[in-house]
């Protein structure tokens, strides 16, 4: 009998402005990645803001959205173009990190992906999302639920979206557990769930003490793509010790 091939591995979140580095670990620790774009858009949540760190403290960017029905999902959403907030944007992160080693690297990045003519909230931000996984040289695929047209709540899609990208294991972010488990979905699908095991590990942000979850381009600033690929391989290690627990 020939041995068993290797587990695919599903990861399925919400599609996120600027998401902060425990977004890119669940990307990196998964073969297929699902952007969660078919539920409701939920107003002043991630899904249109984040965080950068400048020099007076933690600073909020927002994406600016149309009006909609109250049950539109996220693949829906019209930005909003009435006010500048893309020049605003890339003010906001010209003042907060100047003067961070990788300045011009992230700015290039970021001025690439605010140029680029999105009309649709989830298409900036998985657009900016995949382009970002591949300068972290991540090989992960990216799919959106709205092209799988599968049904269900909660769980019960989650698990319909794991069927429709042939997974054999979900990978579950960090907060789900106790909705998961209460649901009880996967276990009596025999379906396997593991959760993310995510700690943020400190890097060099000008400024002490260090403020965690900040948008990824914190990162990208004071450490380049490629440290922060290297950052993120640190926090799959860590995870993956963390997982396997003492020494017997």
């Amino acid at each position: 009998m020939s041995a068993p091939g290797p587990r695919r591995i599903a990861a399925i979140m919400q599609p996120t402005y600027l998401p902060y580095l425990g977004y890119f670990h669940l990307i990196a620790a998964s073969d297929v990645f699902v952007f969660l774009d078919d539920v409701q858009f939920a107003r002043r949540s991630w899904q249109q803001r984040n965080r950068i760190l400048g020099a007076a403290g933690e600073v909020m960017l927002t994406v600016p959205v149309a009006k909609a029905e109250r049950d539109a999902p996220i693949s829906d959403i019209v930005i909003s173009d009435a006010e500048p907030w893309r020049e605003k944007h890339l003010a906001s992160a010209r003042h907060a990190y100047a003067k961070r080693p990788y300045f011009q690297e992230g700015m290039d990045f970021l001025e690439a992906q605010l140029g680029a003519p999105a009309t649709r909230l989830a298409d900036l931000n998985c657009g900016l999302i995949e382009a970002a996984a591949e300068r972290l040289g991540l090989q992960t695929q990216f799919v959106r639920a709205s092209a799988l047209a599968t049904s269900g709540q909660r769980s019960d899609h989650l698990l319909a979206i794991c069927r429709a990208v042939a997974a054999d294991e979900y990978l579950s972010p960090m907060g789900s557990q106790d909705y998961m488990e209460d649901d009880g979905v996967f276990a009596a699908a025999a379906v396997p769930v593991r959760f993310q095991g995510f700690v943020e590990i400190p890097y060099p942000q000008g400024r002490t003490p260090f403020t965690p979850y900040m948008a990824f381009l914190d990162a990208v600033m004071n450490l380049g793509f490629a440290g922060t690929h290297d950052l993120i391989e640190r926090m799959m290690a860590q995870a993956a010790l963390d997982a396997a627990g003492p020494p017997a």
